[in-house]
């Protein structure tokens, strides 16, 4: 853990709060929510980072929740990571990413080649979002080569300079500390998939959007209107979690935003 940092006990299993006493707020702009929090998805290579941010958005995208961002579910072959395709969240349109495969058009990091078009596309989902049409932001995942300053680092320095919505990134246990020391995160909520529920992990999410809608309507931002219990369509990848949700869920995930906020 880096100098300074506070570990805040968390009743829910899987659960860390982290407070860096040594590290300034960032000032922010009036009448905009300063302590959106950046949920920190983390753990080992291989234990499924990307499928617990897949079904807690899920759970989420059909209460007019406007996300955006990008999943990255990767490729093996011969029982190695080879590959990895990209998702944009707010369209659900795709574009292949990265490959073992050689090719000369491509950048190099690690033993991936990436592809131009992939990282073009990675770029223009992880654009700075307007306040007033984002509630929610997902990175699949922040790692090495970010924090190399490659593939998405100068997007993350962008978003983490603004104000932003709440966050979602999935990061490797070993890379933790690092990722949340570089971006200088004051307020991450570390979410471990060994023990933490998705259930509860996409109710604290809905609470963080709440608070941040909220906060857009008491700062006359004007928000996008919704048509009464109009229910979002999600990108396809997200709509199968989403129709696997029980009527019985938390009264929170069956919130429908209206004009109101």
């Amino acid at each position: 853990m880096y100098p300074g940092a506070k570990i805040t006990a968390d009743p829910r299993p899987g659960y860390t709060r982290i407070t860096p006493f040594s590290l300034p707020p960032r000032q922010e702009p009036a009448g905009t929510n300063g302590r959106a929090p950046v949920f920190i998805i983390t753990g080992e290579q291989g234990q499924c980072k990307t499928t617990f941010l897949h079904l807690v958005l899920g759970l989420i995208v059909g209460a007019n929740v406007r996300i955006r961002g990008v999943l990255a579910p990767g490729h093996v072959r011969d029982g190695r990571r080879s590959g990895f395709t990209l998702v944009d969240l707010a369209t659900g349109e795709h574009e292949e990413l990265s490959s073992v495969d050689p090719d000369p058009r491509c950048e190099v990091h690690g033993r991936f080649y990436f592809r131009p078009e992939g990282l073009a596309f990675g770029r223009r989902a992880l654009a700075p979002p307007n306040p007033r049409e984002t509630d929610l932001m997902a990175i699949d995942e922040v790692g090495r080569f970010e924090l190399q300053g490659a593939v998405w680092a100068d997007q993350i320095d962008r978003l983490v300079s603004l104000s932003h919505p709440p966050m979602v990134w999935t990061v490797r246990r070993r890379l933790l500390d690092t990722v949340i020391e570089r971006w200088k995160i004051t307020n991450p909520v570390v979410v471990d998939v060994r023990s933490a529920s998705v259930m509860a992990t996409a109710g604290d999410v809905m609470d963080a959007v709440w608070e941040w809608r909220e906060a857009q309507t008491a700062s006359a931002v004007p928000v996008s209107p919704f048509s009464p219990g109009r229910i979002a369509e999600g990108p396809p990848l997200l709509a199968d979690a989403a129709a696997g949700a029980s009527p019985g869920a938390p009264s929170i995930f069956r919130r429908r935003y209206g004009p109101e906020g």
